[in-house]
């Protein structure tokens, strides 16, 4: 593992819900990378969008090499597509960090799923392909997960995907919600950063 490397990466509800804090939602994220960017060693950002359809909108973008609006593709509509995207996402990282050199792979990995809603479109995959994946990226590769959630209960949609309690939020869906998320979010990245070194 390559030390102080910290992979992050978000998986983003874009459905038409969550278009009354689009504008929020990108705000408070260029925020939260600013802050990602002043952290000790390196810090690697994806960005996985989902709707009905999933989409990848920033693919391992080094913060400390990219410096222009990573958050300005983000646009929302449709249904929510929650299982396909976190599949999805896990699935396309692991692959990547698979066909890594060991020495290059990164130390820390925290993977943020935020939602406003149920599960509704997903065609590929269900909540136990999920769990499955979560679980198994906790347990062997020592991943780190948060889920936060508005307009529901985040501790029982949260436990159902295999996420830990502690790492399972609710949010309220406007403006000062959006940014106490993004403020939880580096406090969480900036912890486990904490963590991994006194280990050492």
């Amino acid at each position: 593992m390559k030390k102080d490397y910290t992979h992050i990466c978000i998986v983003l509800d874009a459905s038409g819900s969550m278009e009354c804090i689009e504008n929020d939602i990108k705000g408070s994220f260029n925020t939260f990378l600013n802050k990602q960017r002043e952290e000790k060693g390196k810090t690697v950002f994806d960005l996985f969008q989902f709707s009905s359809e999933v989409e990848r909108l920033v693919k391992s973008a080094d913060l400390a090499l990219f410096k222009d609006d990573l958050m300005a593709k983000y646009t929302c509509s449709g249904c929510t597509a929650l299982n396909d995207a976190v599949c999805t996402a896990i699935d396309t990282m692991g692959k990547e960090f698979s066909a890594m050199p060991e020495e290059e792979r990164p130390e820390n990995v925290l993977c943020v799923i935020i939602t406003d809603g149920q599960e509704n479109a997903s065609k590929e995959f269900s909540t136990a392909d999920v769990k499955k994946r979560i679980e198994h990226q906790q347990n062997v590769y020592q991943w780190e997960f948060l889920f936060l959630a508005a307009n529901q209960d985040a501790f029982e949609s949260g436990s159902a995907l295999g996420i830990k309690e502690n790492f399972c939020k609710g949010f309220c869906q406007d403006s000062r919600g959006v940014a106490d998320m993004s403020i939880l979010i580096s406090c969480c990245a900036s912890e486990i950063r904490t963590k991994r070194r006194a280990k050492k």
